[in-house]
């Protein structure tokens, strides 16, 4: 499955341009960054690779087709304001939503539910209301509702702006295994840590335009500062240290066992 932007722009009603002219694809089991600050157009263009939006040129396909009403049904996206995609007066009716909208049989739908709530760690929350939960608690059942509608292409809008260590560590995991999984993962943040951590892929962003786009190692070279976006931690250690280290991982586990064996051979 490949998911793509094709020459897209999008303009509001009044004119202001928020994309322009972008072009990239997605394959199953990627997992892409679409990288940059506020106002970039990175949100705008995660509403239009969901079909909530029209493009005022060029066109959104999956699989070289235009976007459906059946792609609604494979495509699932979670919001920048988590607390915008509760409605349900229980957390545990709330992650059911999505499966009981695909009218699943009883089982399936507890199943999943149950599922989701174990990966988010919130086994136990199932009658608590939504509303009455902290932010960081809201953000994992927001992300919980998504995980249990199972889409094929996972659409998140800065999912670890919320997120408290719990959520960073499901979060993680969840998208680890999404990928195994062969999902279309794609990801609008600022937060460069969790694309150097996760992302196969990295798109930049700046006012509307896509300025930079390849490998996750562009994030080396990438001008993120510039731009007003905080450079990856494990870049910033690379660049202090260049002289003692000879490879320089992106992901911060990696990167740790990169020093031990520097320091070891050193002492050897």
């Amino acid at each position: 499955m490949k998911l793509c932007a094709n020459n897209v722009s999008y303009s509001y009603p009044d004119g202001t341009k928020a994309i322009e002219d972008v072009s990239l694809c997605i394959s199953s089991g990627e997992i892409v960054c679409l990288l940059g600050p506020n106002g970039s157009g990175k949100s705008t263009l995660l509403l239009l690779l969901a079909g909530l939006i029209k493009p005022t040129s060029g066109s959104i396909t999956i699989d070289g087709e235009n976007l459906g009403r059946d792609y609604r049904k494979i495509c699932g996206i979670l919001f920048q304001n988590p607390s915008d995609q509760l409605i349900a007066p229980t957390v545990g009716e709330d992650v059911s939503l999505g499966p009981r909208q695909l009218k699943l049989e009883h089982q399936e739908i507890e199943r999943r539910v149950k599922g989701a709530l174990e990966a988010l760690e919130l086994l136990g929350f199932e009658d608590r209301s939504p509303f009455r939960l902290s932010g960081g608690e809201i953000a994992r059942v927001a992300l919980a509702g998504l995980i249990a509608l199972d889409p094929e292409v996972y659409l998140l809008d800065e999912p670890s702006s919320s997120l408290d260590l719990k959520g960073m560590e499901a979060l993680m995991e969840i998208l680890r295994k999404l990928k195994e999984r062969g999902k279309i993962v794609v990801i609008a943040t600022q937060d460069s840590d969790l694309a150097s951590e996760v992302a196969d892929k990295v798109y930049i962003f700046n006012k509307g335009k896509l300025i930079s786009g390849g490998r996750v190692n562009i994030l080396y070279e990438a001008p993120l500062e510039e731009i007003g976006v905080k450079a990856p931690a494990t870049v910033k250690i690379c660049k202090e240290l260049s002289h003692f280290l000879s490879e320089c991982p992106l992901r911060m586990d990696d990167l740790i066992n990169a020093l031990k064996r520097a320091l070891s051979s050193s002492r050897d």
